[in-house]
């Protein structure tokens, strides 16, 4: 059952993100600002071209992006994914975490759901972020009505990293944050984002 306090929050600090372990939170975000040449980089990259990369990082185990041009940029877009994967595995203690790379000119999950993970981080580079619902008491067994989430979503700023909890986190099988990817604007250009999970080897 989800309480009447606020099941989201946006902290002041990154280290302020181990909020995302406090029972009621589904979803924990910290603003920040990103290399200026980062996002000079994704723009001068093909603008027509959809891309989805996966790799496994780990504090030793820096991400390639082999299938990204070398320009100036690129270096510091490596050195922040590198940082991201080390948030993840100190936040979550595990060895390694699965990176997801992708650009492009849709939604790639439109309509409002639960992830069947246990806790993911979501960052933005280039287009509107990811949307999640300000009020998460929502019935999860009718995500699909169009009336879920009228005039309560919370948009992610470029850059700024979200963590989502999914379903598969200890005692949140009937909760997990409620989200979804927002439409491209129309002209706008591809929408650049990662997402990192925790991977655990037994």
């Amino acid at each position: 059952m989800i309480s009447d306090f606020p099941t989201w929050r946006r902290v002041p600090q990154l280290a302020d993100l181990v909020e995302i372990f406090d029972a009621g939170v589904q979803v924990c975000a910290w603003r920040r600002e990103i290399d200026p040449g980062i996002e000079a980089y994704l723009s001068a990259l093909n603008q027509l071209e959809n891309l989805q990369i996966l790799e496994t990082l780990s504090t030793t185990k820096q991400p390639k992006l082999d299938r990204l041009q070398e320009a100036p940029g690129r270096a510091a877009l490596l050195e922040d994914l590198s940082w991201l994967g080390e948030i993840v595995c100190e936040l979550l203690g595990c060895p390694e975490v699965g990176l997801r790379l992708a650009r492009v000119g849709h939604a790639m999950c439109p309509g409002w759901h639960v992830d069947r993970t246990s806790i993911r981080l979501v960052c933005t580079y280039q287009g509107p972020g990811t949307e999640w619902l300000d009020n998460q008491s929502v019935d999860r067994c009718d995500l699909h009505n169009n009336q879920t989430g009228d005039g309560s979503a919370v948009q992610a700023a470029t850059g700024e990293i979200v963590l989502l909890k999914g379903a598969l986190w200890q005692n949140n099988g009937e909760l997990g944050a409620v989200h979804r990817s927002p439409e491209p604007v129309p002209g706008a250009g591809l929408r650049t984002l990662v997402t990192l999970d925790p991977l655990w080897y037994l």
